[in-house]
Parts: structure tokens; C-alpha cells; sequence
């Protein structure tokens, strides 16, 4: 009877000490995969701060082409498992032009920056209109949620993008928040390290339960799982160490890309559109190497120059050379010219073949250096009116002449450094020097070939025939008469 008693007893304490560590287990495995969740979703924050942080920063450059490029990035990224940026509407942004027309309104865009834009233009989404959505435009706070997507669990943050007063000009002031940016981060790796440490652990409860293992034993498989589960919280946060440091390193690129992209717009500018046009095709730059050519060389230079430098401290003098030769620079593209050098009171301007379009032909390059030079000589016209008071009236010295000439590019090395040029060379470039050099002030002096060229368009007055130094022979020049005064011509 005592013997039965003590078994019954013993029995029951096990049965009690079973359920305690059941219990005691099942909290644990609790315990432990809400840390593990939790860690994760702090990781996830600093990730999408990160995403939020250099998306807003491209905006902010004033370079949507960049911050679509960036979204672009992000989405592909396996960091990410959604990101939309939504307009106050709810409408995605970033996808048509409807911004991008609202701001053209108040602020002009590079045409650069606009093709670019149009290229990555695509139909928007669906609209979003979700509670956190709303609340994080009402409450200009940060929404965020479990959520069950495709049957995976993804933690998803609705981050506003508040309308700063430097954003104000192009988005307007009448609103506080300008976009939700909504970044969803996949929570299936931990989800699933949860469900298989529960499994296991409970597995091995039952079992060894069920085969009457000592107390000792379930005390052993606890142990074993809070190993495994605080190894694998270990195993999470290095992995999102090395995903926020890789996002770092992105952002880092990106910011480079976008002062790459300004110095690239800045540096442009002294770049012949020769030269960026066979570095697109090539970026390996074989094709800048010297070749035969037709062209049509500008030279054109200051009227009495000497004597200005003479009147102006070189201050003044170089302000001025500045104000108009910088004016030039927007005609000669728009004609199709590179500058090749500048020197002081002149520059050298090379015109070549470019084609019309499919089936077009190729345009008259001494067609386009000629209405080039009419163009500088009526803009230098305008300088001098709208500058009188400001700066002596200049008139200039200018020059066309066509033929061939070695165009290419030149290596200029040096003890220190080496620098490209990219030319042309040869006795088209020194004559055409030379009939600037016999031009009278204001006036356009072309050669026969030139002359040929444009004669159906423009009206010529033969000059006669001129020797120029270093040419063996005599040669005809004329001069091309300006609109307006054909009259006075016989």
C-alpha cells in the first residue's frame, strides 16, 4: 500500500516538474522569438532610415533623374522586399511627369536631366489609401506594421517626407508633407528560424516526455534551445551589420554619382560635343585618334585688342573677354561647333559634318560656321548696347575657312602629368587664322571653298585675291555681306 503511494507520488511529481517545464519552455521559446523579432525590426529600422535618408537626399539635389535611378537600385536590392515612394494623393511618385511638369513651372530643368527622366517614365501603381498611410499624412509620423504578404511575414514602415521650406519653391507651401516613402523588409528568415527552433524544442519535449527521461534530460533540451536561439539572434545581427553596411557603401556611391553628375554638367562646358559624343560611343577613346577630315575653322579675335589692354586694367579687360566670349558659347553649340582654343582676345572654332537625320544627309558645316559667325557678330551688337557705360563697344575679326585638316586628339605629357587636346591641324586651321588676321572690324572673310559652299545663301563681295604669310600662292577672299546692307553691294 505505502509502495503504490510512493509511485502515484513520484509520478505526480514528474507529471508536475513535465508540465512546469513545458510551460517554462513554451515561454521561453516566446520569450526568445519576441527578442529575435523585435531585434530584427530594429535592424529593419536603421536599414529603411538608411533607404529614407539617401532617396531624400537625391530629391533634395534637386536631381530627380538621380532619385529615380536610386529607387531603382533600392527596389532590386535583396535588402528590400517593397518600396514606393506615394504622393500626398496617393498616386506613386517618381513614375509619370506630373511633378516634374508642376516644377518645370517654377524652375527650369536641364534638357539632359528632362531626356533622362522621360526615358524611366512608366505607368504608376495602384493608389495607395491604407490607415498608415493616412495616419503617417495626418500625423506626420512614422507608421509602421507586421504584415503578411504572399504568405511571408514582412514588416513594412510608412515613412513622410515633410515639405522643408527650401522645397517650397517647386512643391508650393500649402502642405506639410510632400510624399510617404512606404519600405517593406522581409521578417521570413527569422520567422522561420523561430518556427523551426519551436518545433524542434517541442518535439524533443514530447518525445522525452513521453518516454519517461529524467527530469535532467528536459533540463538539457531548455538549455539546448536557448543555445540555438541565442545563436541564431547572434547570426541575425551580423547579417544585418553587413546589410547596413552594404546599404552605406550604396548611399556613399550614390552621393559620389550625384557630385560626379554636377561636375560632369559643370565640366561640359569646356568639353568640345566632338569629343563627349565619341567618348559615349567609345569610353575607351580609340576613336579620338587623328583622322583626315573636312571641316570649316572660325578663327575670330578682338578688334584692337592691344589698344584696349592699353585703357583697361586687366581685370576689367578679362571681365570683358568673359561677359562676350561666354555669350558665344550657346550660339557655336547651336551651330554644331566644338571650341577648340581659346587665347586671350580669340578663339578657334571647328565645324563638322553632322547628320540631318534618317535619310537626311549631312549638314553643310561651312553653312553652320557662317551663320555662326552672324550670330556672334549680332550678339556682339546686343553686348554692346545693353554693356555701354559698362565696357568700350568691341567689333570683332573673323575668318571661315573649309578643307582638310588631321582631326583627332593630341597627348601633351609632361615630367608630372599628361593632358589631351582634341584639334585639328594643318594649313585649312593657319589660314583661316590668316583671313581673320585681314578682316576689317565687324567684318567675315571666307574662302573660295567656303565661298562656293554658301553662295546660294549668303551674298559675297569678292576681295580680290591676297598673299598671307607662310603661303606660297595668292588667294581669293571675299566678304560675307551682313542682311541689310545688300543694297549697297553691286
Amino acid at each position: 500500500m505505502r509502495i503504490r503511494l510512493t509511485a502515484k507520488i513520484t509520478v505526480l511529481i514528474i507529471l508536475v516538474l513535465i508540465i512546469g517545464f513545458g510551460v517554462a519552455t513554451i515561454l521561453t521559446i516566446k520569450r526568445e522569438s519576441e527578442l529575435l523579432v523585435e531585434q530584427n525590426k530594429m535592424a529593419a529600422r536603421q536599414l529603411i532610415g538608411t533607404l529614407v535618408s539617401s532617396i531624400e537626399t537625391a530629391m533634395l539635389s534637386e536631381r530627380p533623374d538621380i532619385t529615380r535611378g536610386i529607387i531603382d537600385d533600392l527596389r532590386s536590392s535583396k535588402v528590400v522586399q517593397g518600396l514606393v515612394v506615394y504622393r500626398r494623393n496617393g498616386v506613386e511618385a517618381f513614375t509619370d511627369l506630373a511633378t516634374l511638369r508642376e516644377v518645370s513651372k517654377e524652375a527650369e530643368l536641364p534638357k539632359g536631366v528632362m531626356a533622362s527622366i522621360e526615358k524611366m517614365r512608366r505607368e504608376p501603381g495602384r493608389t495607395m489609401a491604407g490607415p498608415l498611410f493616412t495616419r503617417a499624412l495626418d500625423t506626420l509620423q512614422t507608421q509602421e506594421a507586421l504584415e503578411s504578404r504572399d504568405g511571408a511575414t514582412v514588416f513594412t514602415v510608412y515613412r513622410p517626407i515633410p515639405n522643408q521650406e527650401r522645397c517650397q519653391g517647386c512643391h508650393g507651401s500649402d502642405h506639410t508633407v510632400r510624399a510617404v516613402i512606404q519600405v517593406a523588409t522581409s521578417m521570413e528568415p527569422v520567422m522561420a528560424e523561430v518556427r523551426k527552433q519551436r518545433n524542434r524544442q517541442l518535439g524533443h519535449l514530447v518525445a522525452r516526455a513521453g518516454a519517461g527521461d529524467e527530469v535532467a534530460e528536459l533540463g538539457g533540451a531548455l538549455n539546448d534551445m536557448t543555445g540555438h536561439l541565442a545563436r541564431s539572434r547572434e547570426d541575425l545581427a551580423a547579417r544585418n551589420t553587413e546589410l547596413a553596411t552594404a546599404l552605406e557603401n550604396l548611399q556613399a556611391s550614390r552621393q559620389r554619382l550625384e557630385v560626379l553628375e554636377q561636375l560632369k554638367g559643370e565640366l561640359s562646358k569646356f568639353v568640345p560635343d566632338a569629343v563627349k559624343e565619341l567618348l559615349e560611343r567609345d569610353p575607351s577613346a580609340t576613336s579620338l585618334e587623328k583622322r583626315n577630315e573636312e571641316v570649316s575653322v572660325l578663327f575670330l579675335d578682338i578688334a584692337g585688342y592691344t589698344r584696349l589692354s592699353e585703357q583697361l586694367e586687366a581685370k576689367r579687360l578679362n571681365q570683358l573677354v568673359q561677359t562676350y566670349f561666354s555669350s558665344f558659347l550657346e550660339i557655336i553649340r547651336r551651330h554644331h561647333g566644338d571650341v577648340n582654343e581659346t587665347a586671350g582676345d580669340g578663339l578657334m572654332v571647328i565645324f563638322q559634318k553632322q547628320p540631318r537625320g534618317p535619310g537626311g544627309g549631312d549638314e553643310d558645316h561651312a553653312l553652320n560656321a557662317t551663320r555662326a559667325a552672324f550670330a556672334i557678330r549680332q550678339r556682339t551688337a546686343a553686348l554692346n548696347e545693353e554693356y555701354a557705360g559698362v565696357f568700350p563697344a568691341i567689333a570683332l575679326h573673323m575668318g571661315i575657312n573649309t578643307g582638310q585638316a588631321l582631326v583627332g586628339a593630341t597627348k601633351l605629357s609632361g615630367a608630372a602629368s599628361e593632358r589631351w587636346t582634341f584639334t585639328a591641324t594643318g594649313p585649312t586651321t593657319n589660314i583661316a587664322a590668316r583671313f581673320a588676321g585681314a578682316a576689317e572690324g565687324g567684318d567675315i572673310v571666307v574662302g573660295q571653298v567656303t565661298a562656293d559652299r554658301i553662295a546660294g545663301l549668303f551674298v559675297l563681295e569678292s576681295l580680290g585675291e591676297r598673299s598671307f604669310k607662310n603661303v606660297s600662292q595668292p588667294l581669293p577672299i571675299y566678304r560675307v555681306i551682313p542682311p541689310g546692307v545688300y543694297s549697297k553691294v553691286t
